[in-house]
């Protein structure tokens, strides 16, 4: 009877031993998931800010760069819905918005030029120059042209400057805590 219940006891104490270590490895890894996001959700802030900025400064795009290559927030903003108020998630929210939007309308751009066609180099005529005709002068242009800008130069514009620098808030500040908190457990 007492091998019994000694073998029972063991096979007790092994199997609470191993479930609370399958226990604490699920919310270690639930823990280095939510931190992994954050940190990447706040280098995506970061780069796609620091670009905004550069078209202040420069007035374009490069039209081979994304603001937002990966877009984890909405993949991951189930991981922060308790960590954050709800004016904080929309700022982030928003702020994803607009930068996706221009990655779209920069995509566009980029597929109207690449369909451009441009004057391939032709080699000049050989001609006589005492056989050209004569051309009369080019006649005066009118001082009214009309210049014309692309609606898309307009809408990057109108994007770009309404959108507000979010990486130092405090919903970002939140999101770096999360991304730089350490956790210890004991068993």
């Amino acid at each position: 009877m007492d091998n019994f219940l000694n073998s029972n006891l063991l096979i007790s104490i092994i199997t609470f031993l191993v479930g609370s270590f399958a226990i604490y490895l699920y919310i270690k890894q639930k823990i280095d998931h939510e931190k992994d996001a954050a940190k990447l959700i706040l280098q995506e802030i970061r780069y796609a800010e620091q670009q905004i900025r550069s078209f202040k400064v420069v007035g374009s795009y490069p039209l081979a760069d994304k603001l937002l290559p990966t877009n984890s927030w909405h993949k991951n903003i189930h991981l922060f819905v308790r960590k954050l108020k709800e004016t904080e998630i929309d700022l982030i929210s928003r702020f994803y918005s607009n930068s996706a939007y221009l990655d779209i309308v920069i995509s566009k751009i980029s597929d109207k030029r690449n369909d451009l066609l441009i004057p391939v180099n032709i080699p000049p005529l050989q001609t006589n120059p005492q056989s050209l005709p004569i051309v009369p002068p080019i006649a005066k242009l009118p001082q009214d042209i009309t210049t014309f800008e692309l609606n898309s130069n307009k809408i990057l514009n109108e994007v770009s400057q309404k959108i507000e620098f979010i990486y130092n808030t405090p919903a970002v500040g939140k999101l770096r805590e999360i991304a730089e908190k350490r956790r210890f457990f004991i068993l």
